[in-house]
């Protein structure tokens, strides 16, 4: 996904820089497993920007998406991060967010130079320390820092000695007639941020359920984009999904139907989200989409027409 937003325009930000600080990360457990959010940027687009069905419909008037932390001034809040889970034993990036130093068709990830790789350090764990990334799917906020400069002018492998796991159907997809096509929209990302990981030979195309390790799996979900998947992550009796782009804001809870301007097959899209809801609600499960915002962790409730969110405590 990417946003038309411009810093300048209209009244206000647009978006926000996070991910700074000091001190120990701040991370939530699944089980026996550590989940450290690394954060990029929060931005502020208009909801017309983001949702088509505005066009023609409106929120629900009080409706809980429509106040703060989904919504502020009236704009929505969409924060970006990704997820880093520490086993005993591994260290699993779940997407790799906008990246550094990358030109891009305008807006918020546009030659950006944030504090996100600085991060892994408050969480203890260095870049080689790093032995998987995996990506949901090949939106350009989902794989910037999988690469950064060689210092010669091209991209090296962000995480040296990692491997880069993308579904086999979303790589077809993306690098055929169609993909190629849209990626003029942002600027060819592929090219800075995902073809290099191939010319190094660390990108593993695998099936849309591939196993990571034990008890963190792919779970295919088509829609989105054509190999869009999310990450199931079960440990100890405790269980969360790492839902990407399933879910931007919390409109989508009360109105499962409705997707973003940038979801390549809206009817599938739609379908995976609700079949995912339906899936996670009242479960006790967690469900941890990546522009949900800060903490973005939670729990799905059934309420009315949809579903209602729950965050978990900071």
């Amino acid at each position: 996904m990417n946003t038309p937003a411009d810093r300048t325009a209209g009244t206000g930000p647009r978006w926000v820089d996070t991910g700074g600080g000091t001190g120990p990360l701040w991370s939530f457990p699944v089980g026996d497993i550590r989940v450290h959010p690394i954060r990029e940027v929060d931005y502020l687009p208009l909801p017309t920007d983001f949702f088509p069905q505005l066009e023609t419909e409106s929120w629900t008037e009080g409706a809980f998406y429509t106040r703060e932390p989904f919504t502020r001034d009236g704009r929505i809040v969409l924060n970006q991060e990704a997820h880093l889970l520490v086993t005993a034993d591994r260290r699993i990036l779940i997407d790799a967010g906008g990246g550094n130093g990358k030109r891009r068709n305008g807006g918020v990830f546009d030659r950006a130079d944030r504090p996100f790789l600085e991060q892994f350090a408050r969480a203890g764990v260095a870049l080689d320390e790093v032995d998987t990334v995996v990506f949901t799917h090949l939106h350009v906020d989902h794989v910037g820092f999988a690469t950064s400069a060689d210092g010669a002018g091209g991209w090296r492998p962000t995480f040296p000695n990692a491997r880069y796991l993308l579904a086999e159907e979303e790589f077809a997809w993306w690098t055929g007639t169609e993909g190629t096509r849209q990626l003029e929209r942002t600027g060819d990302y592929l090219a800075d941020s995902i073809l290099p990981l191939r010319a190094a030979g660390v990108l593993d195309l695998v099936p849309a359920d591939h196993e990571v390790a034990p008890g963190i799996r792919l779970v295919p979900a088509f829609g989105h984009t054509p190999g869009n998947v999310y990450v199931e992550v079960t440990s100890a009796g405790t269980r969360a999904l790492f839902a990407g782009d399933m879910l931007h804001h919390g409109v989508q809870l009360e109105r499962p139907e409705w997707n973003i301007r940038y979801c390549v097959l809206p009817g599938d899209s739609a379908a995976q989200r609700r079949a995912l809801l339906e899936r996670v609600a009242d479960s006790g499960d967690l469900l941890v989409p990546t522009h949900f915002p800060f903490p973005s962790a939670g729990h799905v409730s059934r309420a009315g027409r949809g579903f209602t969110y729950s965050f978990i405590d900071v």
